[in-house]
C-alpha cells in the first residue's frame, strides 16, 4: 500500500489514524472503532462507533490486486444493512490515485469506478426492477436491484469518501446487461454514477487476502463450519453455516432467528409449528456429494405455486385477487460448498433440478427476453414455509414472478420481486443421482410426478386412444365403440388415486404409462382389425380406407 497521504492521532484512544486517498471523508480507528470526520487539518470524533460485523470475507484493509492492467488497494469498507440482508461495499484505491468500489454480496461480486453521469437519467421513483431500461454506450440495461436504505444500522472501516451519518438515506438502482454493470446513486443530486462488470476474485490477482488463521482468530470459527444450537423459542435443534448465512428459521417452529458472535438470538417468535408438518426429502444439515464436491443443506423453502396472472396482481397490488389458490408446489434447497460456493436443488413433481445463479446475464432482445431460447412459460410463487438459513431474510409470504426459457438441455430462469430480478441456469438431474450424494433410497428422491399419476397424464392417455382409433370408428361395429368406451374406462379407472387418496390405483406414474400403453395398443389392432373385416359393407365408402390402405398398416 503506498504511503498515506494524510495522518493524526486519535482523539477518542491517541492511536495513529491514516487516510490514503485525498477524497477521504469519513476515517475509523483500528483501535477503538471511533468513527471520525476530517475537517480542516484534523479529525473529529462524532461520538460513534462502528459495529462491524465479521462476516468471513475474505478481503480485508490493505488487500491488493489487479483490475485489468490497473493496481489497486483496499482502503475502506461500508457494511450496509437492510431489511432483507448485508452487503459489503470495499473502497478501492489505484496507484494511479483514482477510485473504486469492489462490492461483495454472498459470492457475487462487482468492480466499478466513478463516471461522468449520463444526461437524463430516470428519476429514481421512476425505476422498477426488471421493467425500467436505460440506453447507455450502445447498450440496453435494464433495472436489476432498486432500494432505498437507511445507514442508520451502516459500518465502516478504514476510511470512506463521504460522512457516514446516521440519517443518510441511500437511494441506489443497479442495472445490468450481461456482463456489464453500473450504479446509480440517488443520495446526491445529481447522481452519481459508477460502471463497471461482474467479477471473479481469481480474476482480480489478489495479494494480502485474510487466511484462515486471521479468520479463526478475529471470529473463532473458519468460514464454512457448520454450527448447531437449540431454538430459543421451541429449544428444537437449529444448524447453520456460520459467517455466510445468518438469517436462519428453525426447522420446527418456524422462528425468525439471526445469529450473532456464533450464538442465535431471537428476532420473532412462530408458534404455529408448520415446519413439523413439512417433510423435506433433504433435511437442513444433511451432506451430500455432487460432482466430486461435498455440499450442505444450509436451508429449504417451500413454495406455493400460482398462476402468473395471480402472482402479478399479488406483487404489484393494482388488483387484490379474491381467495388466490395455489395450483401447484415445489422445494428449493440452498447448498454450501466453502470453495465452490452456493447451489441450489429444485424438487418438483417435474423432477429435480440443480441451480446456479448467473454471474453473467444472458443477452436479451428488445422485449427483455434471451436471444435464442424460447419462452416456456410464466408462473409465480408464494413462500409458505422456510427452514434454516439464508444469505438474505426470507419471510414467509414472500412474492416472486418466474419466466423460464429453453436452454440447450436445461433452462434459463428469470426471477423477478419487487426490488430485485435475477437470472439463473437450472439443468435436471436424476433422482437417483440425489438418492446416492446424499444415502437415501432412491424412493425417497422420487418426487410427485414421478410416483404418481397426474390427471393430465390420465387424460392425456384417453386422447390418444381417441384419436388412435377415431378413423377404425368410422368403419367399425358397435363392438368397437364398445372396446374403445372399456379401453377409455380402464385407463381412467387405472389412474385414479388409490385407497390411501394418493398416487394411483396401479402404483407409479411409468407403470402406469406401460400398462396403459399396452391397453390402447390392444384396443387400437382389435378396431382396425374389426374395421378390415367389415369391407365395403361400412357407408364411409373411398378409397382411403376401404382395400387395404389404412388397416394393412396396422397389421
Amino acid at each position: 500500500m503506498s504511503e498515506p497521504f494524510f495522518h493524526t492521532d486519535c482523539p477518542s484512544c491517541g492511536a495513529r489514524v491514516e487516510a490514503h486517498s485525498a477524497t477521504a471523508v469519513t476515517l475509523v480507528c483500528a483501535y477503538c472503532n471511533s468513527m471520525l470526520v476530517r475537517e480542516a487539518a484534523g479529525v473529529i470524533d462524532k461520538g460513534r462507533d462502528s459495529a462491524l460485523l465479521e462476516d468471513y470475507s475474505p478481503l480485508q484493509i490493505g488487500t491488493q490486486g489487479c483490475w485489468g492492467t490497473q493496481p489497486f488497494s483496499i482502503v475502506g469498507r461500508l457494511q450496509m444493512h437492510y431489511d432483507a440482508g448485508m452487503w459489503n461495499e470495499w473502497y478501492v484505491l489505484f496507484d494511479d490515485g483514482g477510485t473504486g468500489w469492489l462490492a461483495e454480496a454472498g459470492d457475487l461480486y462487482v468492480f466499478t469506478r466513478p463516471q461522468p453521469a449520463p444526461a437524463r437519467l430516470p428519476e429514481f421513483a421512476d425505476i422498477r426492477a426488471g421493467f425500467t431500461t436505460f440506453d447507455y454506450q450502445n447498450k440496453r440495461f435494464t433495472a436489476s436491484d432498486v432500494r432505498e436504505v437507511t445507514l442508520k444500522h451502516a459500518a465502516a472501516q478504514g476510511e470512506l469518501p463521504f460522512e457516514l451519518t446516521a440519517d443518510r438515506v441511500s437511494r441506489v438502482a443497479d442495472w445490468r446487461c450481461e456482463n456489464v454493470f453500473f450504479t446509480t446513486d440517488y443520495s446526491d443530486a445529481p447522481p452519481a454514477f459508477f460502471l463497471g462488470s461482474a467479477v471473479n476474485l481469481a480474476d482480480l490477482q489478489l495479494q494480502y487476502l485474510r487466511t484462515d488463521d486471521q479468520i479463526g482468530e478475529s471470529t473463532g470459527r473458519l468460514k464454512g463450519t457448520r454450527q448447531s444450537e437449540n431454538c430459543p423459542n421451541c429449544g428444537s435443534p437449529v444448524h447453520w453455516i456460520s459467517g455466510l448465512a445468518d438469517n436462519i428459521l428453525c426447522p420446527s417452529c418456524g422462528s425468525d432467528l439471526e445469529a450473532v458472535g456464533g450464538k442465535i438470538e431471537l428476532v420473532e417468535a412462530n408458534a404455529m409449528r408448520e415446519a413439523q408438518q413439512q417433510a423435506l426429502t433433504l433435511p437442513v444439515g444433511s451432506s451430500g456429494t455432487l460432482g466430486g464436491k461435498t455440499y450442505t443443506v444450509i436451508g429449504a423453502l417451500h413454495k406455493d405455486e400460482y398462476e402468473a396472472q395471480t402472482a402479478f396482481d399479488l406483487m404489484y397490488a393494482f388488483k387484490k385477487p379474491y381467495a388466490p389458490v395455489p395450483v401447484g408446489r415445489w422445494r428449493e434447497y440452498l447448498l454450501y460448498h466453502p470453495q465452490n460456493g452456493f447451489l441450489w436443488l429444485i424438487e418438483s413433481d417435474n423432477g429435480w433440478e440443480r441451480a446456479r445463479t448467473l454471474r453473467d446475464w444472458p443477452r436479451l432482445n428488445r422485449h427483455g427476453q434471451p436471444q435464442g431460447c424460447p419462452k416456456l412459460y410464466d408462473y409465480g410463487s408464494r413462500v409458505g414455509y422456510a427452514a434454516g438459513a439464508f444469505y438474505w431474510h426470507v419471510r414467509a409470504g414472500d412474492l416472486n414472478y418466474y419466466s423460464d426459457y429453453r436452454s440447450g438441455g436445461g433452462k434459463l430462469c428469470c426471477e423477478l420481486s419487487p426490488a430485485e430480478m435475477a437470472w439463473s441456469h437450472a439443468e435436471p438431474i436424476d433422482s437417483r443421482e440425489i438418492a446416492r450424494a446424499f444415502g437415501l433410497a432412491e424412493s425417497q428422491t422420487e418426487t410427485d410426478g414421478e410416483r404418481d399419476t397426474t390427471p393430465t397424464l390420465v387424460w392425456t392417455m384417453i386422447a390418444v386412444l381417441a384419436v388412435l382409433n377415431l378413423p377404425a370408428l368410422f368403419v367399425g361395429n358397435d363392438g368397437s365403440i364398445i372396446l374403445t368406451a372399456m379401453a377409455a374406462y380402464g385407463l381412467h379407472h387405472l389412474g385414479s388415486p388409490g385407497e390411501e387418496g394418493s398416487g394411483s390405483t396401479i402404483g407409479s406414474r411409468t407403470a402406469y404409462i406401460v400398462i396403459g400403453s399396452v391397453l390402447i395398443l390392444f384396443a387400437t389392432a382389435f378396431n382396425y382389425l374389426a374395421a378390415a373385416g367389415s369391407g365395403g359393407e361400412s357407408g364411409y365408402g373411398g378409397g382411403g380406407y376401404v382395400g387395404g390402405g389404412f388397416s394393412g398398416g396396422h397389421k
